[in-house]
Order: C-alpha cells, then structure tokens, then sequence
C-alpha cells in the first residue's frame, strides 16, 4: 500500500493541486493529511473540498481546524495567524465548518503508522519538533514503528537513537525492521526551510520506503490571491520566499 502524507496545506489550492499530481501518479494510494489544511491561505474552501473529497483520505487535526471550532484556541496563534482564522471563520459556509468537526481527528493510528499534527506525546499541546531533541523526547514518550507530524513546516526524518537522517527531494529513504523512526513531509501551503516549491512524502508500506517530493506550483499567484483577500500581506510574501 502506498500513503500519499502531507500536511499544513494552509489554504494554498495552487500547492495543493500540485501535490495531488503525485497522488494521482502514485495510484492507487491512500492520503494521510496531518493538519492545517486551513489558515493562513485564501482559498480554505477549496483546500477543504478538495482534501475531504478523496476517496481514501484520513484526516488529522491541527492547530487552526482547531482555532476554527475554538475561539478559545487563537490565544495560542500569532497574531497573523489568529487574524487569518477570524477571516477563514467569516468567509466558510457552515458546511464546512461542521466537516471539520465530523472529520478531523487528534490523531490517526493504523497497523502501519501513528500519525500526530504536532508530537504524539501530547497531541492536543501542539508542541513542536525541531530537534533531534524534541524526536528523541517523543521517541521514549510513547510505542510506535513509525509516527507521521507536521506543524513545522520543515521535513525532517528521525530514527531513534540515531538523529536525524537525510531526507531529501527524490531520494527514497529505506526504513529498518525494528527501527523507529519520526518523519516530518514538510509543507504544501507555506514551506519554512527556504524552498517555496511544496512538500510532500510517499510512504510505500510494502517496500517500506519513504519519498520525498517537491512540487512547483505558481507561487506569485497564490500570493496575489492573499494580498486581494485582504489577509495580512506578509502572509503572501513568505510564500515567494519559502518562509
């Protein structure tokens, strides 16, 4: 089986779309989306229908689908971030909404996979991994081969005991029997490693493989789109810059 994984989609249809190439290429495969397919972008319906109307889709929840269903929730955003949820929250229709909280799960676990928006030690904290140190801490927090996070916006991929190994576009990474190991695909909407192309992984269980993809899309655009919503200009030009 193959697993199609992405995360924070941040309501950029354009990267969305491309990533959904790889989907298409690879098939037939399952999706796993690890959060944040809203916030930040100006096309959160599109994202959402998209995202949702896959035939095989499992959906975890990230911190904005969480601001969306919790105001309570926007005291722990920035203050951009807070202001593109109380935009997204005015421009869904309830439907939407209410996917959301029907669909989206704190975490997904299957035979193969534990899968988190942030770290699977506390999933409903959002905490972040960007170390070697913070895999290591949710390494011994909880059991599992192999665990799926998003939230940084970064790829990374961890093993246990070993830190943090290569993982770059194109190269299909071996997972070990008995191992375990943190992979982190990076971000379709709104990458922060400096690479404005987005980011993607497949995982073929089978082969027990791990590939990173990045993906070109038109990034001006998807900028543009932002800056004629209205939302905070800034969050259109980290785009153009992947940051």
């Amino acid at each position: 089986m193959k697993v199609l994984v992405c995360s924070d989609v941040h309501g950029n249809s354009r990267a969305l779309r491309a990533v959904l190439e790889i989907y298409r290429r690879e098939g037939p495969c399952d999706v796993l989306s690890l959060g944040d397919v809203i916030g930040y972008g100006a096309h959160p319906d599109m994202c959402l229908d998209a995202v949702c109307g896959l035939p095989c889709v499992h959906l975890v929840m990230g911190n904005h689908e969480a601001a969306l269903l919790d105001a309570r929730e926007r005291s722990g955003l920035n203050g951009f971030a807070a202001e593109a949820i109380d935009w997204t929250e005015r421009m869904l229709a309830p439907k939407y909404v209410d996917a959301v909280r029907r669909r989206f799960s704190m975490q997904c676990e299957s035979a193969h996979y534990l899968a988190v928006h942030g770290s699977p030690s506390h999933p409903e904290e959002w905490g972040y991994m960007f170390s070697t140190f913070d895999a290591e801490q949710a390494f011994q927090a909880r059991e599992f081969a192999v665990c799926f996070v998003g939230h940084t916006h970064i790829g990374a991929l961890y093993a246990f005991g070993e830190g943090r190994v290569p993982f770059e576009d194109g190269a299909s990474v071996h997972l070990e029997q008995g191992k375990r190991y943190i992979v982190n695909p990076g971000s379709v909407g709104q990458p922060r490693d400096g690479d404005a192309r987005a980011s993607c992984c497949v995982f073929d269980t089978d082969a027990a493989t791990i590939e990173l993809h990045r993906c070109t899309y038109d990034v001006e655009a998807e900028a543009r789109d932002i800056f004629d919503a209205a939302l905070p200009r800034y969050l259109g030009e980290r785009l153009l810059i992947g940051a």
